[in-house]
């Protein structure tokens, strides 16, 4: 499906809810093709993991978007995309099987 997920970490400088404003609008830029956007919560609190996994449902160019921060000095951004015509009966079982990776990296990150 020739498919990437494609991740972005910014060192996190007094500007949290800015970082997490953005993440979410560029999450939220999918809904004018999506059938859904389904926010999934993250908390683990023992690795100081927090963020969301957005499952975009439909039409859109990226199935999967997700944030994670430790809330003082880490945050990571990921998103999917294809490099196909959106089609999301296609792609939905690459999309799924994608999603279970991202839910794998973020259940598995530790902060350094």
């Amino acid at each position: 499906m020739k498919g990437a997920i494609f991740l972005s970490y910014k060192k996190i400088d007094d500007n949290l809810e800015k970082l997490i404003v953005d993440a979410k609008r560029l999450s939220y830029e999918h809904a004018a093709k999506a059938d859904n956007i389904v926010e999934q919560p993250y908390v683990n609190p023992n690795k100081k993991v927090y963020g969301s996994l957005f499952e975009v449902q439909g039409n859109a160019a990226s199935q999967s978007q997700f944030f994670v921060t430790d809330s003082t000095e880490h945050f990571l951004t990921g998103s999917v995309y294809f490099y196909t015509k959106p089609n999301y009966d296609s792609i939905l079982p690459a999309a799924a099987y994608l999603q279970n990776d991202i839910r794998r990296i973020i259940e598995t990150l530790e902060w350094k």
